[in-house]
C-alpha cells in the first residue's frame, strides 16, 4: 500500500502545508478527509480527480472537508458527476447543505455513507474498522487492511482506544497538532502520543499548526525517544511505501 501526505497543516493557512488530507493506493485510491488545498495537491501528483472516487471523512471540522464540493464538481465538469463518501454522523445532512448551496450542481449525485465507532466495513477493497478520536465533535479513527495496515488518527487527544486500534499496522498517521508545553484539548502534543502508543512499526506525524514551525522534527524526535517507535515529521507530499 502507498500512502502520500496530501495536506499536514490545520486551520491556520501555512505556505507549505494544505489543510488535512491523506491517500492510500491499494488496488485503488481512497482519500481520507479533503481539507482546503488537497485538489491542488492531486494536481501536483498529476492525478486527475475522475481518479479519486471516494472520500472516508475523519470528522466535519472545515479543515478536513473545504475542499469535497470542489473535488465533487472537478469531476462533474470532467463527465463524472458522482462522488460516493463516508463519514460519522452528520456527514448527510453536511453534504446536502453544501449541495443545495449551488443549484447548477444539483446533477452531482454525492452518495453518502454514515459510519460510527466501532464499525467494520469494506472500502475501495480495504477493511476498515473504526474507534471514536477524542475531540470537540463526533470524529472516528480508522484502521485501514489492505496489503498493508495503516492506522488514520483524524483530530484527537492522545487516546488509549485509537492507541488500541492501531496496535499491529504498518504505520500510523497521528496528528501532532502543538508542540510540548501547550496545554490544549481536542489535540495532542509529542510527550503524551509517546506515552500512549504502542506496537506499531513507524509513526507519522501530521496535523501542524504554525505554532509548529521549525520544531517538527523535534516533535517527532520527542516521540520516538517515549515510544521507542521510529517516527518522522510529516510534510506535504510525503509518499510512504508500505511493504507488508
Amino acid at each position: 500500500m502507498d500512502v502520500t501526505l496530501l495536506g499536514t497543516g490545520a486551520g491556520i493557512p501555512q505556505a507549505d502545508r494544505a489543510q488535512a488530507s491523506i491517500l492510500l493506493h491499494d488496488e485503488d485510491l481512497l482519500l481520507i478527509d479533503c481539507g482546503a488545498g488537497a485538489l491542488f495537491r492531486l494536481g501536483e501528483l498529476g492525478l486527475s480527480p475522475l481518479e479519486i472516487e471516494t472520500v472516508l471523512l475523519t470528522h466535519l471540522h472545515l479543515d478536513h472537508v473545504s475542499d469535497l464540493l470542489p473535488l465533487a464538481k472537478a469531476r462533474y465538469l470532467l463527465g463524472e458527476p458522482w462522488l460516493k463518501v463516508f463519514g460519522p454522523a452528520g456527514t448527510d445532512q453536511l453534504v446536502r447543505s453544501l449541495h443545495s448551496l449551488y443549484p447548477y450542481l444539483q446533477s452531482i449525485k454525492l452518495e453518502v455513507t454514515e459510519i460510527g465507532a466501532g464499525c467494520r466495513f469494506e472500502i475501495c477493497g480495504l477493511d476498515v474498522r473504526t474507534v471514536s478520536a477524542v475531540h470537540s465533535v463526533p470524529a472516528l479513527c480508522y484502521r485501514i487492511e489492505g496489503s498493508s495496515t495503516v492506522a488514520c488518527s483524524g483530530d484527537t487527544e492522545p487516546s488509549a482506544g485509537v492507541s488500541e486500534l492501531a496496535a499491529g499496522s504498518d504505520l500510523l498517521v497521528h496528528e501532532c497538532s502543538f508542540p510540548d508545553g501547550f496545554d490544549v484539548t481536542n489535540h495532542t502534543t509529542p510527550t503524551p502520543l509517546g506515552r500512549i502508543v504502542r506496537d506499531v512499526g513507524e509513526i507519522v506525524l501530521t496535523h501542524f499548526y504554525p505554532h509548529c514551525r521549525g520544531l517538527e522534527d523535534e516533535m517527532a524526535r520527542t516521540v520516538e525517544g517515549i515510544s521507542g517507535i521510529r517516527t518522522r515529521a510529516g510534510r506535504d507530499l510525503m509518499g510512504l511505501k508500505m511493504s507488508g
